[in-house]
This record gives structure tokens, C-alpha cells and sequence, in this order.
């Protein structure tokens, strides 16, 4: 029986009679989220539509808004053997004539000017969606890793009863074998083990699950300090999300005005140089033209393009409008779980110094030869409980504060 007891308080003691680490050694939030960052390839993502609107930018300088067009036209007297029906015959004579010619695109006034506002937008937003994108990230990160925190937490606190199950069993069934005790006690202490058992082994599958989703993001789990301090309401306006979004209707309304500064098609300048002869022997004549075709203003033309570039600015406005709303919501619901979570660890810490106490009163009875061994492993079972809920109270804690910090786009 003493060495019975021995290894069941020294199993308690170590697992309820000092606080549970609530870190180890490894990465901490931002190394987290810089490593799924990387694994997303995010960064080169993000560097290829760079590329693409320096593209535009360039063609934007360039001379012309398309590219010129070169023809070349040859005119001479067709054999006398190609005699179509119903024609003369060819004289053949040497009548030959050389048209090279050129024509190029022109920008239209104001149309450079747009395009240029239309690529600085599209740049703010590559920067602002990059940024989005990142929390976005910091988000898928901060629930895995927190969610493989409260996952080891539940199975310590299973192990832990588990444990204190099989040292109860084993002293239940000395004491029936003793005949201290009914055999109905010794089922009864089996079954509360075999519940234990099988509760170890479905916290040991969420904590597999949770390392599975946190190494697919970060290709780690390791998981160190990943605690933070609450943000405050100031840092909303600068949400990555709201920001994209602002400049995403900035860019629906720089295409509308280029929209409505191009209006009609780019003319064209063409310029034509003729060389030709009537005959053998006579002299070239050189010609030039030059010549402009100017496309027309239409309803045709203009009013689907402006339409739908209307269109496209309407539902940004009204997207941000929905994202401002369900932002300043998502705050609201998470400073109201964060409460409810601290006042949850409070109280659990209360819990927890209660039993402390009672802990070490039925110690002292007990050595005193006061009261049996099964109210001591009841209370110390109760203190165990205590002590690890007040971890995972406070486990949930720390993810409250991850949440809030995330609505409000606070990227680590």
C-alpha cells in the first residue's frame, strides 16, 4: 500500500502540484507565419504581377498606343497568256508601280494620362491585397497553432486522469482482494479506467490532426512563444483587408475615367510612298500620301464599355461597405469572447488555489491516520482537474487574444 501511494502522489505532484509549462523552446508566431509565407510562395506570386504592371506601365511610355503596321503593294501588267474571259488582251507593256507604306496608332488626348493612374492604383493594390493576403496567412496560422496547443492541453489533462484511474483501480482491487471493498467497486473503477483509456486516445488524435494542419502550413510542429497582448480599435482603420478593398475601388474608378476618357477608338496616321511607270523606258514617278483616319464617338461602342465599368465600381463600393460592417462585428464578437475567456481563466484559477488548499488540509489528515487513502486520491483528483483546467482556461485565453488581434489586422 505505501508503495502504492507513493507512486500515486508522486504521479500527482508532478502533474498537478506545480503549473504546467505554457511554452517550450521553437519558433514563435512570426517565424510561424514567415515560414508558411514562404511555402506559399506568396512573395513570387506577388513579384510576377509587379512584372505585369511594369509591363503596362512601359507600353504606357511607349511612342505609339499599339503596334504600327508596314504594307508593301506591287502593280504591274499581268502576261498576255493570263487573258480572263470577257477581258483584253495584257500589251504588257511595263507598267509597274511600288506602294511601301506605314501606319501607326495615335494616343488619343488625356488616354496616356488615365492609363498611368490606372497602373499607380493597380500598384497600391498589389502592395494593400499583399499585405491581406499575409494576414490572411497569419490567421490559418494562428488557429493551427493555437488549436495544437489547446489540443496537447486536453491530453495532458486526459493522461493525467488516466493516470490517477489506474492508480485508484490498482488500490480498489487490492481492497477487494483484501475484502475491504465490494467487487462492484473494482467494476466500477475498471470502467472509469477504460473511459479514461479511451478519452487519452481521442485527445491523442486531435493533437495529431492539429500537428498534421500546422506542418502543412509551416512545415513544422514545433510551436514555442506564440502568445500575444490584445490590440486596440485604433489599428482598424489600417485593417490589410480594408485597405485592399479601399484600393480596389480605387482601381474600378481610374478604369471607369480611362473608360470615359477613351471614348473612341485610336486613330490612325498612314503615310504611303508610290513609285510607278506607265512603260518600258519611262521615267518613275514618286508620290507621297499621307492620310489620318479618325474612329467615331458611338453609343454602340461606348455605352456597354461604360456600363460595365460603372457596374464594377458600384459593387467594389458596396463590397467595402459590407467589409467595413462585418469587420467592426467580427471585433465586436471577439473583445466579447476575450471576456468571456479571461473571466473563465479567473475563475478557474480561483477553483484551482481552493483545492490547493483542501489538497494540503486531507495531506495532513491523512498522515495524521485521520482519513482513508480514497478521499485523499478524490480530492488530489479534484486539484489535478483543477490545476489543468485552469491551464486550458487559459490556453483559450491566448487564443481569444490571437482572434482579436487577427479581426483587428494585426499581422505578426
Amino acid at each position: 500500500m505505501h508503495r502504492l501511494l507513493t507512486r500515486l502522489l508522486t504521479a500527482v505532484v508532478l502533474l498537478a502540484g506545480t503549473p504546467l509549462a505554457t511554452g517550450a523552446p521553437g519558433p514563435d508566431l512570426g517565424a510561424l507565419v514567415e515560414r508558411a509565407w514562404a511555402l506559399a510562395r506568396a512573395a513570387e506570386a506577388r513579384d510576377a504581377r509587379a512584372t505585369a504592371i511594369d509591363a503596362r506601365t512601359q507600353a504606357i511610355e511607349a511612342p505609339f498606343p499599339g503596334a504600327p503596321e508596314v504594307s508593301m503593294e506591287l502593280r504591274n501588267d499581268l502576261p498576255r497568256w493570263s487573258r480572263l474571259p470577257g477581258t483584253t488582251t495584257s500589251s504588257t507593256r511595263g507598267f509597274a508601280e511600288i506602294a511601301p507604306g506605314v501606319s501607326v496608332p495615335l494616343w488619343l488626348p488625356g488616354q496616356r494620362d488615365a492609363q498611368r493612374r490606372v497602373g499607380a492604383r493597380e500598384r497600391d493594390l498589389l502592395s494593400t491585397s499583399s499585405r491581406a493576403l499575409r494576414l490572411q496567412i497569419a490567421g490559418e496560422v494562428r488557429e493551427a497553432a493555437w488549436a495544437l496547443r489547446v489540443a496537447r492541453a486536453d491530453e495532458r489533462v486526459q493522461q493525467a486522469r488516466e493516470a490517477a484511474g489506474a492508480a485508484l483501480l490498482a488500490d480498489v482491487e487490492r481492497r477487494v482482494a483484501a475484502g475491504a471493498l465490494a467487487p462492484v467497486d473494482a467494476l466500477s473503477a475498471s470502467a472509469e479506467r477504460i473511459a479514461a483509456a479511451a478519452a487519452v486516445r481521442e485527445a491523442h488524435d486531435a493533437v495529431a490532426i492539429a500537428v498534421s494542419r500546422l506542418r502543412q502550413l509551416t512545415g513544422t510542429d514545433d510551436v514555442g512563444d506564440i502568445a500575444e497582448t490584445p490590440g486596440d480599435d485604433l489599428r482598424l482603420d489600417a485593417h490589410p483587408a480594408l485597405a485592399a478593398a479601399r484600393d480596389t475601388v480605387e482601381v474600378a474608378r481610374a478604369r471607369r475615367d480611362e473608360r470615359q476618357a477613351t471614348r473612341r477608338d485610336n486613330p490612325r496616321l498612314t503615310a504611303i510612298a508610290r513609285f510607278e511607270r506607265d512603260a518600258y523606258g519611262q521615267d518613275w514617278r514618286n508620290t507621297v500620301r499621307i492620310g489620318i483616319a479618325v474612329p467615331l464617338d458611338t453609343e454602340a461602342r461606348n455605352a456597354p464599355r461604360l456600363s460595365e465599368a460603372s457596374a464594377a465600381l458600384v459593387d467594389a463600393e458596396l463590397a467595402l461597405q459590407r467589409l467595413q460592417r462585418a469587420h467592426q462585428a467580427e471585433v465586436e464578437r471577439a473583445r466579447t469572447a476575450l471576456a468571456g475567456a479571461q473571466a473563465g481563466a479567473q475563475a478557474q484559477a480561483e477553483r484551482a488555489a481552493v483545492l490547493r488548499r483542501a489538497r494540503a488540509a486531507v495531506e495532513r489528515a491523512f498522515a495524521a491516520g485521520e482519513l482513508g487513502l480514497p478521499e485523499v486520491l478524490r480530492v488530489r483528483a479534484q486539484a489535478l482537474d483543477a490545476e489543468l483546467a485552469h491551464e486550458r482556461a487559459r490556453e483559450h485565453t491566448g487564443r481569444a487574444v490571437a482572434r482579436l488581434n487577427q479581426a483587428l489586422g494585426d499581422t505578426p
